[in-house]
């Protein structure tokens, strides 16, 4: 990127309210930045990139300062209120020149026009907010050519943790909303009983059925979760903002970063899944 975090934070005019959210989303950019970069390598420059729930823009700014052409979606959802006036802030600090992005602040659906098809799509911790992302999905393969690779990434909530509000899962989301009620309520997330509400919980076992019963290929992947067991070897930052408790489980479960390529994929806590070679159905 052509800042680091601590110039944006030390020289940007930023509201305290936005200081925590713009530094947890700037780490985020980097960490998946690195995730995908094996994908975008083999790319050639012009190549037209899609991300889908882009956020801030971050990554897509990247992506585009990189020499792709990228179209962005992200829809004004609860929980995200802040977005456009991080956005700002990043194009207004960004040194120049300023890579261009296509933002769309609207979902990605059958309606969509674009002018050229995608090469490559991505959707990064999108999908656990989208109840009916199987539409989602759809859509997002019939925007790609024949070739491209559309890549999603997300928690497996079949694993008893939930990762925005860092609290246990206690049998179903009704459960957990019970039990832990309060925390949701008083949760530094805007709307978050309403952003506790749109999130719609994906496994593994049930992504990849969704998948196979419409006919698309996907092939799942250790590589998020390798590289999240990984980050938490590294960055202390993010381990801060986990907790105690579960950054101490976290350490504990980095030790397993030699033997997780052999477990299941139902069992890992990251979906990382790649769509290739899909018929485009709608």
């Amino acid at each position: 990127m052509k800042f680091n975090s601590a110039e944006l934070l030390a020289d940007a005019v930023i509201p305290p309210e936005v200081t925590d959210p713009l530094r947890t989303y700037i780490s985020e950019a980097k960490f998946f930045k690195n995730l995908i970069s094996l994908d975008v390598s083999s790319l050639k420059r012009g190549s037209h990139l899609i991300e889908v729930g882009s956020g801030i823009g971050l990554l897509s700014l990247h992506l585009a300062s990189m020499g792709f052409e990228v179209t962005a979606f992200e829809p004004q959802s609860s929980g995200f209120n802040q977005m456009n006036a991080m956005r700002s802030l990043i194009s207004e600090n960004w040194k120049p020149p300023i890579p261009q992005v296509e933002f769309r602040e609207e979902i990605l659906e059958e309606e969509t026009k674009l002018e050229k098809m995608a090469d490559y799509i991505i959707a990064i911790n999108v999908i656990e907010h989208v109840h009916d992302y199987e539409n989602l999905i759809a859509h997002a393969i019939r925007t790609k050519t024949q070739e491209a690779t559309f890549r999603i990434i997300c928690p497996n909530y079949a694993i008893p943790y939930e990762p925005h509000f860092n609290i246990p899962i206690i049998f179903t989301k009704r459960v957990t909303k019970f039990v832990f009620g309060n925390k949701i309520r008083n949760s530094k997330i805007p709307n978050s009983e309403e952003f506790w509400g749109d999130l719609s919980w994906p496994k593994q076992r049930g992504l990849k059925k969704i998948l196979k019963s419409n006919g698309w290929d996907a092939e799942f992947s250790h590589d998020a979760t390798h590289a999240y067991l990984k980050r938490v070897i590294t960055d202390s930052d993010f381990i801060a903002r986990k907790g105690f408790l579960i950054g101490s489980l976290f350490r504990v479960i980095s030790h397993l970063t030699k033997v997780v390529r052999f477990i299941p994929y139902a069992f890992l806590p990251i979906i990382d899944c790649r769509i290739s070679n899909a018929k485009r159905t709608i």
